[in-house]
């Protein structure tokens, strides 16, 4: 119970996280800028990509897509 319960907050959580990825792909300003240590920060686009690839990760842990077979 609590691992379906688990999958649809991660299904939920991938697909709010390929949408808000994606709009930041279309349009990276709405994206802040990262101030660090590291000289030049990432741009908006990468950043926005490596969510988006992040999300779809989740998401398809979330569908069973990722998941081992379960054991008897």
């Amino acid at each position: 119970m609590l691992m379906r319960i688990l999958r649809a907050l991660m299904l939920l959580a991938g697909l709010a996280g390929v949408i808000a990825c994606t709009w930041a792909l279309l349009d990276p300003s709405i994206m802040a800028n990262a101030t660090g240590r590291l000289p030049e920060p990432p741009s908006p686009r990468w950043r926005a990509a490596f969510g988006l690839l992040f999300s779809l990760l989740i998401l398809g842990w979330g569908a069973g897509v990722l998941r081992h077979r379960e054991l008897p």
